[in-house]
């Protein structure tokens, strides 16, 4: 199919582009043959990164099978599965996964009758949307015709992004119409709507809209350019139901047209809430119930100064791309990994994960606890007058069992080279207590004391199996704020504190302050489709980090990378971290684990995880250059920072 849908200009848009496969480093063709029994095979599949493999269909319905197909055989070590509009995303833990994932794909039974069975579900709308008048001419229709025809149609969630909850619906073709005789898959005319020529700043959650050939629902406010014809009351995510999206890939949803007068009023909305957050609380109580120790923490640091911004990340909620939440996790994950070594914990326990610095923590019991990250000194103020304040330098005290009694005060940074400190304390940080309101903390606290039970709350800080912050999508807990005590879980069954820990072998800065930072990517999935020479000027040019940068996404400055005619936007496509995406414009943005999980600009390489380790400290103007992972000059990139294979924290 070549038809053409208008050019992405906001990342949260989905509007397609031609269809492009092509060929890239690790690419197989796969035979066009169906064996007996089997699902067809992927006509082509590209490796995406270390651990990651791109399978690319003949449409939509094609994708969904294949996923529904491997998510019913839960293959061992797979991390994440997301569909899109004509590719499947695997990941991995490893890449010695990669050749068990592609020969899965090749064989794929089908899933049996009844885990196929889609679910269906209605959607109440009410069709007052600012553009309804104007998509029903664009469709030649009138505004009732167009709400007839679109509450008559069955549309199918076809895959997730942009947002948690937000779902591409695809409408459905009559068995035996033109379009499903032709084979073009399950979409056809009247639905071909394009995107509005200047996106709104703010949509309102709950906007219904069309673009292209989908259906969507915002589930958030947001910026967005979909043409709005509606509005829905349907809740559509929700972080304590199993599953949390109201609209999983396959779901068959019919709208149900309502009267405007029929819209909840705020008080029959907040009854609403209120019932759902009660249907939810067994699930929570299992929950809780179901971790080790949950019920046993303890208040250790109070939070005196944040710093610019201060968050809770762990190893991550991967498995969940397909319902657009993405993994999330710390940004310098060998950090995270060898600080939390150093004071005992699992390398994936939750760590406090600072921009710069300073960041001022006072003691609330005794603890042990390590910095990581960015290199930056440590000054600790003893209570005990006897003892003596210490200032230690940036290598004395990165990566080494610091501890502190009950009073004494702790200051990391300002960061000297870096960007990201990460701070890991004995225990895990489980929860947190946090004060209800910024007027109950007008006096300087008492050094060492609890926070008063009728002046703050235990926050519990897992959200999705994580405790880590997502600041695309605001799961997980909100960034900390003075005031904040945090805790920890039981010490029972953690590792003995080394004397020494190892520190890492390159730092912030490596291999030289003078020199342009050398970041490890393996080249593809889609530099087919941008040629050879995008590909030559990615690795040959030294780029600067913008400002605007940050978990999301890594900005780069430079010479724009040639973009041929028609290869500014793709069809939706999985994205995963560490993706080099180029938009029309030609300057590369590097994916950060709070990524959108799908995306439609072409992506010309993935970095490694050891590359994102060092990107994570790559503030405003640092220079970088990529360096091929896969050639034998680049090969010092390939792997984790700390040379072992990573796998999730035990539950998740």
């Amino acid at each position: 199919m070549n038809r053409r849908t208008p050019d992405r200009s906001a990342p949260e848009d989905p509007a397609a582009g031609p269809t492009a496969p092509g060929r890239s480093t690790g690419d197989r063709t796969m035979p066009q043959h169906s064996t007996a029994g089997l699902l067809p095979p992927p006509h082509r599949v590209h490796r995406a990164g270390e651990t990651g493999l791109l399978a690319e269909y003949r449409d939509t319905a094609a994708v969904l099978a294949a996923a529904e197909a491997v998510r019913t055989l839960r293959p061992a070590h797979l991390l994440d599965l997301v569909p899109a509009e004509h590719t499947l995303l695997l990941r991995g833990t490893d890449p010695r996964d990669l050749p068990d994932l592609q020969a899965l794909l090749a064989q794929l039974p089908p899933a049996a009758a009844e885990d196929a069975a889609p679910a269906e579900t209605s959607v109440g709308i009410v069709y007052d949307g600012e553009d309804l008048d104007e998509v029903a001419g664009l469709l030649g229709m009138s505004a009732e015709a167009l709400i007839r025809a679109h509450s008559g149609t069955t549309w199918t969630a076809a895959f997730g992004g942009f947002a948690p909850g937000f779902t591409y619906l695809l409408a459905e073709v009559p068995p035996g119409s033109p379009e499903a005789q032709g084979g073009t898959g399950p979409v056809g005319p009247p639905w071909e709507v394009p995107r509005r020529a200047e996106p709104r700043n703010a949509v309102p959650a709950g906007a219904v809209g069309l673009a292209s050939r989908y259906c969507g629902i915002y589930p958030r406010p947001s910026p967005g350019g979909w043409q709005l014809i509606g509005r829905s009351d349907a809740p559509l995510f929700d972080a304590h139901r199993e599953p949390p999206a109201l609209l999983t890939s396959g779901t068959r949803v019919r709208f149900t047209p309502q009267r405007a007068s029929s819209r909840p009023s705020a008080t029959t909305a907040a009854l609403a809430r209120a019932a759902r957050e009660a249907a939810a609380v067994p699930a929570r109580l299992g929950q809780r119930r179901g971790r080790p120790g949950a019920e046993s923490v303890r208040p250790v640091l109070e939070i005196l100064s944040p710093g610019p911004l201060a968050l809770l990340e762990d190893a991550g909620r991967p498995g969940r791309g397909a319902i657009g939440v993405s993994s999330s996790g710390a940004f310098d994950r060998g950090a995270m990994q060898r600080a939390n070594r150093a004071v005992g914990n699992p390398g994936g326990a939750a760590v406090l994960e600072a921009l710069v610095g300073p960041v001022l923590l006072r003691a609330a019991a005794p603890t042990v606890l390590a910095v990581s990250g960015a290199r930056a000194p440590v000054r600790i103020g003893r209570r005990d007058e006897e003892v003596g304040d210490v200032a230690l330098p940036a290598e004395a005290s990165r990566e080494h069992a610091l501890a502190l009694d009950p009073g004494d005060r702790i200051e990391v940074g300002p960061a000297e080279d870096g960007l990201r400190l990460v701070l890991a304390v004995r225990g895990g940080i489980t929860r947190l207590t946090r004060a209800s309101s910024a007027s109950e903390h007008d006096g300087e606290p008492v050094p060492g004391a609890d926070p008063a039970p009728d002046r703050s709350r235990q926050v519990d800080i897992e959200v999705l199996g994580s405790r880590s912050r997502d600041t695309l999508s605001g799961l997980g807990p909100e960034p900390l704020q003075a005031g904040d005590v945090l805790c920890v879980g039981r010490e029972q069954g953690l590792d003995a504190v080394p004397v020494v820990a190892p520190a890492a072998a390159d730092g912030p800065g490596s291999p030289s302050a003078d020199a342009a930072l050398r970041i490890p990517v393996l080249v593809g999935p889609r530099e087919a489709l941008l040629g050879a020479e995008a590909v030559a000027a990615l690795l040959g040019t030294e780029w600067t980090v913008r400002q605007d940068s940050d978990r999301v996404g890594v900005r780069l400055e430079g010479p724009a990378l040639p973009v041929p005619e028609g290869a500014g936007s793709v069809p939706s496509e999985p994205m995963l971290p560490g993706a080099v995406q180029v938009p029309p414009s030609g300057l590369p943005v590097v994916f950060g684990p709070d990524h959108p999980t799908t995306g439609g600009y072409p992506v010309i390489a993935v970095v490694t995880r050891r590359g994102l380790d060092r990107l994570a400290q790559t503030g405003a103007g640092t220079r970088l250059r990529f360096v091929d992972a896969a050639d034998a000059t680049g090969r010092e990139g390939d792997g984790d920072a700390d040379g072992r294979r990573w796998s999730p924290p035990a539950g998740r």
